[in-house]
């Protein structure tokens, strides 16, 4: 330090210029007092306040060869001491499986859950796992899926040969090892009928785990025991209880399942039969639905489920109908029940529920009917401006307009604005047709037959517009115009 500052004061003096350009042996190896360190975090700090004093000497050792255009001085960098290592608890794998704590509780947990699997009777295989990893598990098959009994063979010994619809075959029931003449029950008996007893009770859970709820499983208990006590499995017996009108017993007796009494034969007659879940919720669906809007029972009998399953009625379409047909008898708007009568869609107002609710027409066909009673409304509506119903032509334009991707709330306001114009402008037009072509003047049916093709289907009158020019001749270099003039008839029109 004495150097620098003898330099930096312009004295030369005695300097020894080599220890300028490199440091001394005694500089270079000086040795760090031993310190005590109560913590890493205290070395830690030690090691930042020596190299903090470390590079103020070199900065200083810079800033002087510098001055006599000296390259500054090569300095080894010193790298910090190593941070002490820490393992994770979470990391430590067991000397045995190999698997770290959080591997050991997954591993747990998907046993238990192939024990209850197997206990529901759903078929799993456990996959071979790789050193330090959890083994997965493959679900090979339902209790609720899979073949269906194509015969079934009495061995005459308590067991069953069992073919199924996939070509496999399989031995079922209990063999009797030893015949018994008392008429008491055995020990063996009490097992067995306990046995079949907690069989049926997953059973019944399986169908809950489906969706069936428990009026119609609690119903089916005695149904499903005598399926269980024929040496039918759970596959075969939920296959039986769902898709079969009935089974006929090993003894000869023919019992018919509940299920089919209450859902399966509305799959009667159908050239697409639903699935057993598709006609359960269809009919539960219709159920609520009618309790929600409060509608008559006979929207719920047999006969129209049949038909709204027939007609590809979803419960989603059936509510909406529900609904609009009760918002549509709280407006009770008269042209609407008029359009309604007139189109014979019903016969008084009180049929304005049994209308929107027809199960005899799918629902294409009711959307069809309701748009084209729409549009026929706002034609009645303006009945006094001359404007006369037809049911078939309505039924027509509105068909088109439907193919345009139109809805129903947008044909009823196409209709207001297109019968509005056809208002203003079928008596003027009418007038002037029978003061020009008075020999053969076109009927007020026919001119309105055009206007509503100008308005709804785009296609201009060519009568119109020969109207129009006759009038401006008629009227061409007179004061103000007729009172039949195109001022007043052409407002409003497109």
């Amino acid at each position: 330090m004495d150097y620098f500052n003898l330099l930096l004061d312009g004295g030369l003096g005695d300097i020894n210029w080599e220890s300028l350009i490199t440091p001394s042996a005694t500089a270079a190896t000086a040795v760090t007092p031993k310190a005590t360190f109560a913590s890493v975090r205290d070395k830690e700090q030690a090691d930042l306040e020596a190299s903090k004093t470390s590079t103020s000497k070199v900065d200083e050792r810079t800033q002087a060869r510098a001055k006599l255009g000296l390259p500054p001085t090569q300095t080894k960098k010193v790298e910090p001491a190593p941070a002490p290592s820490f393992v994770d608890p979470q990391d430590v794998r067991d000397p045995v499986t190999g698997l770290t704590p959080a591997q050991t509780a997954a591993k747990k947990a998907l046993d238990e859950a192939v024990s209850v699997g197997a206990a529901l009777g759903i078929k799993t295989k456990t996959n071979a796992a790789t050193p330090g990893n959890v083994p997965t598990v493959t679900v090979t098959g339902f209790p609720y899926k899979g073949k269906t009994v194509v015969s079934r063979v009495d061995n005459r010994d308590g067991t069953f040969t069992v073919t199924y619809s996939d070509g496999t075959s399989e031995i079922t029931g209990t063999k009797i090892i030893t015949s018994r003449t008392t008429t008491q029950p055995s020990t063996t008996d009490t097992t067995l009928t306990s046995q079949i007893t907690t069989n049926v009770d997953v059973l019944k859970s399986m169908l809950r785990g489906m969706g069936f709820n428990s009026a119609i499983i609690d119903s089916s208990t005695s149904f499903l025991l005598s399926l269980l006590k024929d040496g039918l499995d759970y596959d075969n017996a939920v296959a039986i209880f769902l898709n079969s009108r009935d089974y006929t017993l090993k003894n000869g007796n023919k019992i018919e399942s509940p299920f089919y009494a209450q859902y399966g034969f509305y799959n009667e007659g159908l050239a697409r039969p639903k699935s057993p879940a598709e006609l359960y919720n269809a009919v539960e669906g219709y159920k609520e639905v009618a309790d929600l809007y409060k509608l008559s029972s006979k929207f719920t009998s047999a006969d129209y489920i049949k038909n709204y399953i027939k007609n590809n009625v979803t419960v989603a379409k059936f509510a909406e109908n529900a609904n609009m047909a009760r918002l549509k008898g709280i407006n009770a708007d008269p042209a609407y029940l008029e359009a309604l009568k007139q189109l014979d869609f019903i016969k008084e107002g009180a049929d304005l529920t049994d209308f929107f609710m027809d199960p005899k027409i799918g629902q294409e066909k009711l959307e069809q009917n309701r748009a084209t009673a729409a549009f026929s409304a706002e034609a009645i509506r303006r009945a006094g401006s001359g404007i006369t119903f037809s049911g078939q032509r309505f039924g027509q334009t509105t068909a088109g307009l439907m193919a345009l991707g139109l809805s129903e709330a947008q044909i009823g306001v196409q209709a207001a604005q297109g019968f509005e114009n056809i208002a203003q402008n079928l008596a003027p037009t009418v007038k002037l047709e029978q003061i020009y072509n008075r020999e053969a003047p076109a009927t007020a049916e026919t001119i309105q037959k055009e206007l509503e093709a100008q308005e709804f289907q785009g296609t201009a009158s060519q009568r119109r517009r020969l109207l129009a020019e006759r009038e401006t001749r008629a009227f061409q270099g007179k004061a103000g115009v007729g009172r039949f003039s195109l001022g007043t008839y052409r407002q409003g029109l497109l």
